[in-house]
């Protein structure tokens, strides 16, 4: 039994420091995407909760305005009076749509719910979402998540 041993050549080395080279790319590579992928969610996370404080900013010196009047705030708005609370609808880049939103693909809810006990008029504002528009009922709302909540008050109650 003659046995011979096989010696490695060098283009066999060089074609498994290739290899590994490759693979190493390769999983930096997908490293990297995943963080850019990551990066781009945040990011649109970041500018929904901008738009968000705008529109909260807005809707609260409107109720400040008017005293905490809801049916002068739901005008000054544009929003609506459904179930004592104010609500505006707003589709995936901020633009106010028509109640519960008809046509769009995604939906952002702001509430200003009354709060009563208080001297002055008072109310919580929130807003939630992005809800898929095609979830919304005429009886019910989906459960979006919260991504603003205040505690307004109107000092001066207009008379």
């Amino acid at each position: 039994m003659n046995m011979e041993r096989i010696k490695p050549t060098r283009s066999g080395l060089f074609a498994i420091e290739l290899l590994i080279a490759v693979g190493v790319f390769s999983l930096c590579a997908a490293i990297c995407v995943g963080l850019f992928v990551r990066s781009e969610v945040m990011s649109q996370d970041s500018a929904d909760l901008n738009r968000a404080v705008t529109e909260a900013r807005s809707a609260a010196e409107c109720f400040k305005a008017v005293g905490g009047d809801l049916e002068k705030t739901a005008e000054l708005t544009g929003g609506s009076l459904e179930d004592g609370k104010l609500r505006l609808y707003y589709d995936q880049d901020w633009q106010k749509v028509g109640s519960c939103g008809t046509g769009v693909e995604m939906l952002f809810l702001l509430e200003l719910i009354p709060e009563t006990g208080a001297d002055f008029a008072a109310a919580r504002l929130e807003i939630s979402g992005p809800v898929a528009a095609g979830d919304l009922t005429a009886d019910a709302l989906p459960e979006g998540e919260c991504i603003l909540s205040w505690n307004i008050a109107a000092l001066e109650v207009a008379s």
